[in-house]
């Protein structure tokens, strides 16, 4: 068995449905994808888990909201010659139908659930997940079942975390958490710094 057979605390599953509130508050993408620094630093902060694709692709994105990090996602990566397809998984049934409208030819390709308990239909060839979609006490039973169930032959699991500029608070240190699992890295893209920014590191499977 590749997780522990405990659910996720109620606590952190309420959270998580009342951020899905906050986010339909608004109808701007970025702000309903759960981020508040405007287009410019969307993009400068989200178009780095590009350097962890690299290839034509099925991405599966683990807490994916309104489906915009995925409409960009494919956009940015058919400027660098990408062919990528999108899936999706979220918590919040009402994003995942924003989801769905936003992507109306993948339509099927967005499912309500979330990482801890969804059976995935089949397995994709990259997976990308914040290391906060589930609570730290479960994260590396979480990424070993990611890694085991999720994630296809020969392809890649990336997490993120991203820090505050404005308090100055750096990302979780995923790169290190991973290794104490034992873990062998692939790359990293983003390092903190005086001007913190995001951290991503990702991982491949054995094909």
């Amino acid at each position: 068995m590749t997780r522990p057979p405990e659910q996720l605390p109620q606590t952190f599953l309420d959270a998580a449905r009342a951020l899905e509130t906050s986010y339909l508050e608004t109808n701007d993408p970025i702000r309903q994808s759960g981020f508040g620094g405007g287009a410019t630093r969307w993009r400068s902060e989200h178009e780095p888990i590009l350097d962890a694709i690299g290839r034509d692709g099925d991405i599966l994105d683990v807490g994916c909201a309104n489906g915009y990090l995925l409409e960009c996602l494919v956009s940015w990566g058919r400027e660098r010659g990408l062919n990528i397809t999108p899936h999706g998984l979220d918590l919040g049934s009402r994003l995942i139908e924003f989801a769905r409208e936003r992507h109306p030819v993948f339509a099927d390709n967005f499912h309500v659930g979330n990482a801890w308990d969804w059976r995935p239909p089949r397995r994709y060839r990259f997976v990308y997940m914040l290391y906060d979609c589930v609570p730290a006490e479960y994260l590396a039973s979480c990424l070993r079942r990611l890694l085991a169930e999720y994630v296809e032959p020969g392809g890649r699991l990336i997490i993120g975390a991203y820090g505050s500029k404005t308090r100055r608070v750096p990302p979780f240190d995923i790169a290190s958490f991973l290794r104490s699992m034992g873990l062998d890295i692939a790359g990293t893209s983003g390092d903190g710094g005086a001007d913190p920014a995001p951290a991503f590191a990702w991982i491949d499977v054995a094909g």
